[in-house]
């Protein structure tokens, strides 16, 4: 049953990929035929054009029940993962990826076992004044706040003290870290495996997806290979704790972090380029909401 289950799900995913890649070029040969427009202002609504494509058709994806469990979610992102386009010196290239194998970094502020475990693997990278960095972030979290932990929004009141919300934001705070505490360590975190940004309440990891950085986090003893293998074995083959290579003290400790199997949201990563000109846009996707969040658009 299951075979067959993923065998339906691989045959949507088909069609879906064939789906995106004609709306996507259509798309691109209309926009082609906009000559006389300014090239930035063509350049910059050729890539909306593509982003308004994706999201549709990844409605469509959800209508069509493509992905409804975990085995369905990871043949989906191992057959549509990765979606290169070409029409004639314009090259488009769509990435679809797990969303939820990182940490929400603004689940830290509701979250003491989390803050420990940030401030261990901070350590880890001989970071030397961890529990600074940890209430740089923690200030940067919940809104305003009579009293803060740090002085950054005396230096940098324009920061937005909600929540961290993209890795722009998160390198303000990095780069004061490094002025107050002439500790450049900091830079050497892979933050990018590690973690992503969502709304603070928002906690739920997919354990499937994790990446090895995240599993170091999780349990510090692990060593990087131990990490990568336990990365390698997921991909929608984790439906319980059980099923992961642990021991039992492991995951015990994993019971606190609120570790899923099964978080359908994905990271929709696009590369637009054109001659010189180059547009990156990535957003999320939650596909049992239906609904794209988080966008982040340079060019």
């Amino acid at each position: 049953m299951r075979q067959k289950r993923n065998s339906v799900a691989l045959l949507i995913t088909l069609f879906f990929i064939i789906a995106i890649t004609a709306a996507v070029g259509v798309s691109l040969m209309n926009l082609k035929k906009s000559g006389e427009q300014l090239h930035e202002a063509r350049f910059l609504l050729q890539s909306g054009a593509i982003v308004e494509d994706v999201i549709t058709l990844m409605l469509e994806a959800e209508k069509l029940g493509v992905v409804t469990d975990a085995d369905s979610l990871s043949v989906f992102l191992f057959t549509a993962g990765f979606i290169p386009l070409e029409l004639k010196e314009l090259l488009v290239k769509i990435e679809i990826t797990s969303a939820m194998g990182r940490l929400n970094i603004n689940s830290l502020a509701s979250s003491k076992a989390l803050q420990e475990a940030f401030i261990s693997y901070l350590v880890r990278f001989n970071v030397q004044d961890a529990y600074y960095m940890s209430d740089l972030l923690l200030d940067c979290m919940g809104g305003y706040k009579e009293v803060y932990k740090t002085n950054i929004f005396d230096e940098m009141p324009e920061l937005y003290r909600e929540r961290l919300v993209s890795k722009r934001h998160l390198d303000k705070v990095l780069e004061f870290y490094m002025r107050e505490r002439h500790d450049h360590a900091v830079a050497e975190v892979p933050w990018s495996d590690l973690i992503r940004f969502d709304e603070n309440n928002a906690t739920a990891v997919d354990a499937n997806y994790i990446t090895p950085a995240l599993w170091q986090f999780y349990l510090p003893q692990l060593e990087r290979e131990q990490a990568e293998e336990l990365a390698a074995s997921g991909g929608g083959m984790y439906n319980k704790l059980e099923d992961i290579d642990l021991s039992t003290e492991d995951r015990t400790r994993l019971k606190k972090m609120n570790i899923g199997f099964y978080a359908p949201t994905v990271h929709v990563d696009i590369e637009v380029m054109e001659n010189n000109s180059t547009a990156h846009i990535a957003f999320d996707y939650d596909i049992s909401k239906k609904k794209g969040k988080h966008f982040e658009f340079g060019i």
